[in-house]
């Protein structure tokens, strides 16, 4: 019998499941649970296929890439020009000799890594050999020597700088080398950790509102947040020309901005928002929306990518510098580095919202018909879609807007960036930008006492974005704390740094007062304030957008309902669980379990709390069902029906449950708000489900119960209006009285 013939899908299989073989028990768990090797922890190489980012069919023509974290095909060009001005005139003999050379250098340091092509949308093999103790390309791929010149934005390196006391002046110039190529005195960072050394200012930033700028005070570094500049031609806001000419496309295609004036790249706000982040001062932005989302994301991606692609010009630059140098010549010393190389670290909640990250920046690098990205069907697979199908039950429109795609919360992932390369899937610290969720950054850094934890990533992080911060609050704000714990500590490994390059501030360990933190939230929170107070200490200063002026989602309130706010005799933020609790018991709790008050739900912002709740109601031995984010789809469906038929008097319903689910209650008679929902439109939803009790004597005897205090005076204010909540919070009174609806 003649032998099976296999094809190349039969040996793409065999090779694959021989990969497979070949993981560790920890990276087959991986693969298992998150559909990717762990970065840190990745024993093998998955070489990078690169997939051109051009809409132009030319699959005729493959190009390879070879770099390093401090060598790649950009330092070519930037050789032969220094060459040529120490030279004179640069022959083209010469040329040739210097760039086999370099090709050489940068294969040997190239890690070993094989770069196929993609054609057609076909895969070729994966091949690795090695001869002569070189790396062997089998393809015979041509490493192309690049042309273009290289972006002089971010390049300048001369900074005037004179000390005057406690004071300096800089020349004014990129805000990249403005902020970080600068060594703050000492006596100056002592005091910036002293609240009284600050100055607060609010001012109006245009496009954007109100806010409040809080600065050191004797630092003239610091420009005027309130000077917008009015040009639109973002080259002369220091943006990389190549990425300039890739965003008027994106904003477009992706964010669907329609509204650009006079050729201008982005929106007026997109603008405003940009020329805000460029000065690399901490921002807190909590007027995010579905509707403005996808624009914020392009300024920060843009802003990520301008920030990244500067640094490595910078560390280029000096490179090739060095190589230049001769022996007698003044020895000048270079630190443009940190201990670590990932520099940008974006926190996202869901797959979906990495997807369209990594998305833009693709559009982004796009403006070269030879750029290139690695790994992307293989990222797309991953991060696309889970399950297309439609819902059953139409949910509103910000549910959708918010778990549309991929919505899984555990991922993390590496990002490389080069001259017209994007590589994806990259180690973490082979990584310039890294993309994570909370719970994805929980799991490696992991707890006391665990033998495979790594935070040293964290070490040299310049640039921390938070997106859609609001969603982490119904994750696990813990994981958020835990990350903040854990960043500019010392690392316990070398991880390949050469300290003769890293800055001298972060041997200082300064590190944090040169980070720059932005913060994208669609709500103004406890925890995020005291994340932005706390964590955020810029010595460049921080913005902190205040939420506008509202009517409140009391509006929307559709039936007729008296509602009664009590407010909580609180004195202090630590003691309001417990007032609150006692407040409910003697109070509230009464009058609600007479029988007249049957079908009785309650509402519950904090999980701790309706732990409380629970455990006092069985106690009491009290009639209950209860939904939570923890309850199965059988549970769920059990408490509804024996909540709308009346065979059970109270409903405890969180708001986490109503968050990720949205359901339709029936049967609902009277509702206890036992703590105001973080999302002020969940009140006005409750409020309306109301109006589905079955008999129409039931819809006449309705109320709406709520328990406040001077502590919540933000939440107030989104639901009952910002002059309302004014007045209740300053207020003698201990109740307040609304009647909403078409009659009142």
């Amino acid at each position: 019998m003649a032998p099976k013939k296999h094809g190349k899908r039969g040996n793409l299989k065999r090779k694959s499941k021989l990969k497979q073989n070949q993981l560790s028990k920890r990276e087959k768990k991986d693969m298992r649970e998150y559909g990717e090797l762990d970065p840190l922890n990745s024993g093998i190489g998955l070489k990078g296929r690169f997939t051109k980012m051009t809409d132009v069919e030319d699959n005729n023509q493959h190009l390879q890439r070879s770099e390093t974290s401090d060598s790649s095909e950009e330092e070519v060009d930037a050789y032969q020009q220094l060459v040529a001005s120490v030279h004179g005139k640069l022959q083209s003999s010469s040329v040739e000799s210097d760039n086999e050379v370099l090709e050489e250098e940068v294969e040997e340091s190239s890690g070993k890594e094989d770069v196929s092509s993609e054609s057609d949308g076909e895969e070729k093999d994966e091949m690795d050999a090695e001869q002569n103790g070189k790396e062997v390309e089998e393809d015979g791929f041509e490493v192309e020597n690049e042309s273009d010149e290289e972006d002089e934005s971010g390049d300048e390196e001369e900074i005037l700088e004179e000390e005057d006391g406690e004071k300096f002046v800089i020349k004014e110039c990129d805000p990249f080398s403005v902020h970080f190529e600068i060594d703050l005195p000492e006596a100056f960072v002592e005091g910036l950790s002293q609240k009284e050394k600050w100055k607060r200012e609010e001012i109006k930033v245009k496009h954007i509102g109100h806010g409040l700028f809080v600065s050191p005070e004797e630092h003239c570094h610091v420009k005027d947040v309130t000077a917008q500049e009015d040009e639109n031609d973002l080259k002369s806001l220091y943006v990389k020309h190549k990425l300039a000419e890739g965003v008027e496309s994106a904003n477009r295609k992706l964010c669907k901005v329609e509204n650009l004036k006079n050729g201008a790249p982005l929106s007026a706000f997109q603008m405003s928002l940009f020329q805000t982040l460029n000065k690399y001062q901490d921002v807190y932005y909590p007027e995010r929306s579905y509707v403005n989302g996808e624009e914020i994301r392009l300024v920060y991606c843009l802003h990520a990518l301008n920030h990244v692609l500067k640094t490595r010009s910078r560390v280029i630059t000096h490179n090739t510098k060095m190589k230049l140098r001769q022996q007698g010549t003044d020895f000048e010393e270079y630190q443009d580095q940190g201990l670590t190389r990932p520099k940008v670290l974006i926190v996202l909640p869901f797959r979906d919202s990495a997807l369209k990250v990594v998305n833009i920046m693709m559009q982004l690098l796009m403006s070269s018909d030879q750029s290139m990205v690695s790994n992307k069907k293989r990222f797309q697979t991953e991060y696309s879609e889970e399950d297309s199908s439609e819902r059953k039950v139409p949910k509103p429109e910000d549910f959708e807007a918010t778990f549309t795609g991929n919505i899984d919360d555990h991922f993390r992932i590496g990002l490389g960036v080069a001259k017209k390369t994007l590589k994806l899937y990259t180690k973490f610290y082979a990584s310039d930008i890294i993309l994570a969720s909370p719970l994805g950054l929980r799991t490696i850094i992991g707890v006391d006492g665990e033998k495979e934890r790594d935070y040293d990533f964290l070490n040299s992080i310049e640039l921390l974005i938070f997106d859609q911060a609001d969603i982490f609050l119904m994750q696990n704000w813990e994981h958020i704390s835990t990350l903040m714990a854990h960043l500019h500590l010392q690392p316990r490994e070398a991880h390949g740094a050469d300290f003769s390059r890293v800055r001298m501030w972060t041997l200082n360990g300064w590190s944090k007062y040169y980070r720059q933190t932005v913060i994208f939230s669609s709500l103004s929170t406890p925890e995020l304030n005291a994340l932005h107070n706390r964590h955020c200490c810029n010595y460049a200063g921080k913005l902190s957008i205040s939420r506008k002026e509202t009517k409140g989602t009391i509006c929307h309130i559709v039936k007729q309902l008296p509602q009664v706010f009590h407010k909580l005799p609180a004195s202090s933020y630590a003691e309001l669980p417990d007032v609150r609790f006692d407040f409910f018991l003697k109070k509230i709790l009464p009058t609600q379990k007479d029988p007249v008050m049957s079908q009785t739900l309650i509402f519950i912002s904090s999980y701790f709390d309706y732990v409380r709740i629970r455990n006092y109601f069985v106690r009491e031995d009290i009639e209950f069902a209860q939904i939570n984010e923890y309850s199965s789809t059988k549970t769920i469906s059990r408490s509804r029906s024996e909540f709308f038929h009346g065979r059970v008097h109270f409903l405890l319903y969180t708001e986490r449950i109503h968050f990720y689910k949205r359901l339709k209650l029936r049967g609902i008679r009277h509702i206890v708000f036992y703590e105001l929902p973080r999302y002020p439109h969940f009140y006005s939803e409750m409020c309306n489900m109301l109006q589905d009790s079955r008999r129409q004597m039931d819809k006449e005897n309705m109320t709406s119960t709520v328990l406040y205090s001077s502590f919540d005076a933000q939440r107030l204010a989104d639901i009952v209006g910002t002059d309302r909540a004014a007045r209740m919070i300053n207020s003698t009174k201990k109740a307040h009285m609304f009647v909403t609806g078409e009659n009142s």
